[in-house]
């Protein structure tokens, strides 16, 4: 039998540890004498589940850039008189939006980055004036779209590669143009090239201008697995695909070296093939079944998502490499031992705390509880039994303050301070109701509230309470972050009904207007994250009708991104934490529905992890 220096000309190296993990390791094989194992570093291919898009959408979306710098815009929403002009930014691990594309419209072709993107053509549901093939070209620079030169006519689902000053299209649905036009863009105007031998349209396409590939197609009521490669003056036939497709999503347009997943043969699919430049070869298959979406990104690294026939929110990263991808995610904790809502919480994942609250067939609650990570306890109660007040500090050095104990008039200034076994009374603070806070029982802030849409803001030492600098919006049911000298202010209410997406910073003497979150709602959580890495989950999106919130939304500092969505949506809960470990537990899935279930949210990451080699 051969060993593996007779076939591959080295030895295996003897090493007492692992080497250091990049890509200059991929391939090797080493024997590690510390675990007596043979290791390698070694190409993965699979497909994982990343934030969903912020919302569920179907018809193809114009995509463009990386899976670290990505940019997903148009589409067709479940209500088809609105919008059909978003734009999404992805990050690696989530969501930002950005401005609006011009035309609204879905079936629209997609290319460049995230910060020069091109995007053409596309179709406009009946319900809208214009409807039909477009013809509009837009361009993108990293903030808004501006209007580029026109397609010679409408054009729906065609291919679209290169960049944004240089692009190829190919393929022409639902035009007066044939199906098999192909044309080049120069970032002002466009121009014909050679048609492609088979005529089609609903192709995708990767490359550029001089060297481009182009796949599969539809021409009712064939579907087609027929590959051309252009190479600056003409169209010439390559290998096939295995299997003919339509409406699917490709990854890379600068290269010829490419893959595409999902799509439509007689049902939807979920399968994946590489086209190395000559050959095409199967892939692991994504996890969903669904035709049309967005797609990004390169043949090692691309996103495959959104879309479809029905609405769809979920979207798949496909690696070929050496890392390993683990997506944001909410997971399931253990349950209160008392469900209510209006409660409020102090402390991290492992070493949570809740009290107060409000239970329906009771009223006021003074319960109080400790979670260790998966279950929580019951503790001593607090002395004033209320709800809607503001908590902050830790598990052992926590502060309540304010809130409704169903006494007249509706509110409260008590204060109290738990030591990690009792409350004890301490100066009153104001007396708000659905207000905000962040800090710590020696160095707190509170702020906001009811009654009206309250602007002060009050200061704690650990004694006295002082007046700090006012809100630059007055606001109730008001989320918090932070700390006193950094604080954090998200969403709420103002007056009459209207859930705002507001956010300012709270530098110790004067807030800040900051960036919006993505979604204005009601909030109940604080002491959750931080300037430069907040958190914010759940609330109520509407009321009447009633439409609770499981989204989740990140800060980085600059700007807010979706997340991974919350299982239960739920509103008037608990919540507590920092970015990469929040805690959500408590609250109201529907009016009288009080539930005792706890998430546990984490961040996404990226890890290299080399194998062990067995023998059999």
């Amino acid at each position: 039998m051969s060993d593996y220096e007779s076939i591959h000309g080295t030895r295996i190296k003897y090493l007492t540890s692992d080497p250091t993990l990049n890509s200059t390791t991929e391939g090797q094989v080493w024997y590690n004498s510390t675990s007596s194992t043979n290791k390698a570093l070694v190409q993965i291919k699979a497909f994982s589940s990343v934030a969903n898009y912020p919302e569920a959408t179907f018809g193809r979306v114009g995509g463009a850039g990386t899976t670290t710098a990505g940019l997903a815009f148009g589409g067709r929403t479940p209500n088809p008189s609105a919008n059909f002009d978003k734009t999404n930014e992805y990050s690696g691990f989530s969501w930002t939006a950005s401005s609006d594309i011009g035309t609204a419209r879905y079936g629209i072709a997609g290319c460049g980055t995230q910060t020069a993107a091109l995007g053409a053509g596309g179709y406009t549901f009946p319900q809208i004036g214009g409807k039909g093939p477009q013809n509009a070209t837009e361009e993108y620079n990293g903030t808004s779209w501006t209007a580029g030169g026109n397609l010679p006519a409408g054009i729906n689902s065609m291919s679209l590669c290169g960049i944004q000053t240089a692009a190829i299209s190919a393929g022409a649905g639902n035009s007066t143009l044939a199906a098999g036009t192909s044309l080049d863009y120069d970032g002002s105007s466009w121009t014909a090239n050679p048609s492609l031998n088979t005529a089609r349209h609903n192709v995708m396409g990767s490359g550029g201008q001089t060297a481009s590939v182009v796949f599969a197609g539809f021409i009712p009521p064939a579907i087609f697995n027929a590959t051309e490669e252009f190479n600056g003056s003409s169209w010439s036939e390559q290998n096939n695909m295995s299997t003919g497709r339509r409406d699917y999503n490709s990854f890379n347009n600068t290269s010829q070296v490419s893959a595409v997943n999902s799509g439509h043969t007689t049902t939807n699919v979920n399968t994946t093939e590489e086209y190395d430049g000559a050959n095409w070869s199967t892939a692991p298959n994504s996890s969903a079944s669904h035709r049309g979406g967005v797609g990004f990104g390169t043949q090692s690294s691309g996103l495959s998502g959104v879309g479809g026939s029905s609405p769809y929110q979920g979207c798949e990263e496909y690696d070929s490499n050496i890392n390993a991808f683990t997506a944001a995610a909410w997971t399931s904790g253990g349950n209160l031992g008392t469900g209510r809502y209006a409660l409020q919480g102090a402390g991290t994942t492992p070493a949570g705390l809740g009290f107060g609250g409000y239970e329906v067939s009771v009223g006021y609650k003074n319960e109080t509880e400790e979670y260790n990570g998966s279950s929580w306890s019951e503790q001593n109660n607090m002395n004033n039994a209320r709800g809607y007040m503001v908590g902050f500090g830790t598990q052992t050095a926590a502060l309540a303050s304010g809130g409704n104990d169903g006494s007249p008039p509706g509110k409260t200034s008590d204060t109290e301070e738990y030591n990690g076994t009792s409350w004890s009374e301490v100066n009153n603070g104001n007396d708000q109701v659905k207000g905000g806070g962040c800090g710590t029982q020696t160095a707190g802030l509170t702020f906001g509230g009811q009654p009206g849409a309250r602007t002060d803001t009050a200061e704690y030492d650990g004694t006295n309470w002082t007046a700090g600098g006012a809100l630059n919006t007055g606001r109730t049911t008001i989320g918090g972050g932070g700390t006193q000298t950094a604080g954090m202010a998200m969403c709420g209410q103002t007056p009459p009904n209207n859930r705002v997406a507001n956010y300012e910073e709270y530098d110790g003497s004067s807030w800040t207007a900051g960036p919006n979150l993505g979604i204005g709602r009601n909030v109940f959580v604080n002491n959750v994250g931080t300037q430069t890495a907040g958190l914010m989950f759940g609330g109520t999106v509407s009321n009447p009708p009633l439409v609770l919130g499981n989204a989740t939304e990140q800060y980085n500092g600059t700007s807010w991104s979706s997340v991974a969505n919350l299982a239960t949506a739920r509103t008037k809960d608990g919540g507590t934490g920092i970015q990469t470990a929040g805690l959500s537990f408590g609250g109201q899935t529907s009016p009288g529905n009080d539930v005792a279930n706890t998430e546990e949210f984490v961040t996404g990451t990226e890890t290299i992890t080399a194998s062990t080699l067995t023998t059999s």
